[in-house]
Order: C-alpha cells, then structure tokens, then sequence
C-alpha cells in the first residue's frame, strides 16, 4: 500500500503531465465548465487546493486579482511555479492540506480533483478551514472525477455528498457530468441574473 507522498511521486517521476491536463479533450472541456460556472468575472483574492503542474492555474489565474496555489508534492509545485513564473499576481506553495492552510480570508476556493485523496477526517477538518477561511461573499467550486481511484477509499461522489451534508453555506448549483461531479457553495444565494438587476 503505497502512502499518498508515494503514489505522487511515483506519478510524477514517470510524467509531468500525469492526468494530460495539456492535451486531453476532457480535461480542457472540464476546466472551461468550471471556469463558465464561476459566479463573478473577476475575484480577489483566490485559493486553489491541489494546483498540480498549474494548467489549470494558468486559466483560473485570468479571473483573479491575486491567486494563491497548493499543492503537496514537490514537483508538481516546482512545474506549477515555472508555468506561471510570468504571473506577479500568483504564489505557488508546497503544502499539505488541511494539516497547514493558509490563515487569511478568500473570496473564491477552487478544490479540484483532490479531496477524495483525503480519509473522512481529514476530509470534515477541511470543511471546518473552509468555513473559518471564506470571505462573506465568497464562493467554493468543486469538482472531481466519479469513478474509483486506486489505493484511495473516497470516490468523487461520496466526497461531494459529504460536502452537502455538512458545509453550512447556500448550495448555488451541482452539474453531474457522466465522468464528473461540480457542486458550488456560496455565502449568499442571489443569483447572477438577479444581481445584475435582470429579475
């Protein structure tokens, strides 16, 4: 049983681009989804947990003021930083959630394909960080993948059933794609159309 720092490893040492996040039709039709979800053209002050190689970053960065990255493994952040080494606006960090997150307010967190890599504790201690974190007009997307993933127990759908169940934020929208799940929570419940003065 390999441990979570191992099975990272072990995909990066054989690529660096392990899930094709440059070239897979799916990945780039996954990423524009969530981008089009997003509820606010611009944010201030954004969190990204689980960045990768930063391919996404590199987009999610273009709807930021300022955009904080994590990652846990190491060369997924030194890739991270090299892509988005041109981008003042963005910091990419190592660090492992929830046992060290960052101690300031965002007003949008972005949790990609890396909560079912948590166990159920880890995984009801980083909801409480979220509460504790989020800015009183802040927003979390998550998405992830359906299907099993070897050596992990928690699957996309039972992470983002346990998110229902207990963040104690409005449930703005869930997308059920076949190949993945996208669920956004948000401190108030007015809609775009409604803020915008159309309804």
């Amino acid at each position: 049983m390999k441990t979570k720092t191992e099975y990272f490893d072990a995909l990066y040492f054989e690529n660096h681009d392990p899930w094709g996040y440059e070239n897979r039709w799916y990945e780039e039709r996954k990423r524009n989804v969530c981008l089009a979800l997003l509820l606010k053209p611009i944010y201030n002050n954004a969190l990204e947990i689980g960045c990768a190689n930063g391919v996404f970053s590199q987009h999610l960065a273009l709807r930021c003021k300022n955009l904080l990255c994590i990652d846990a493994n190491e060369t997924a952040v030194d890739l991270a930083q090299a892509r988005l080494s041109h981008l003042n606006h963005v910091n990419v960090i190592q660090a492992m959630i929830p046992e060290t997150f960052p101690e300031q307010k965002f007003d949008l967190i972005v949790l990609g394909e890396v909560l079912y890599y948590l166990n159920h504790d880890e995984l009801m201690s980083l909801i409480e960080k979220i509460h504790s974190c989020l800015s009183e007009d802040g927003v979390v997307l998550c998405c992830h993948w359906r299907y099993p993933i070897e050596y992990f127990s928690l699957t996309g759908d039972h992470v983002h059933q346990v998110l229902k169940e207990n963040i104690q934020l409005y449930h703005y929208l869930s997308l059920q794609d076949p190949d993945f799940n996208v669920d956004i929570w948000a401190q108030e419940g007015q809609s775009v159309a409604d803020r915008e003065g159309l309804i």
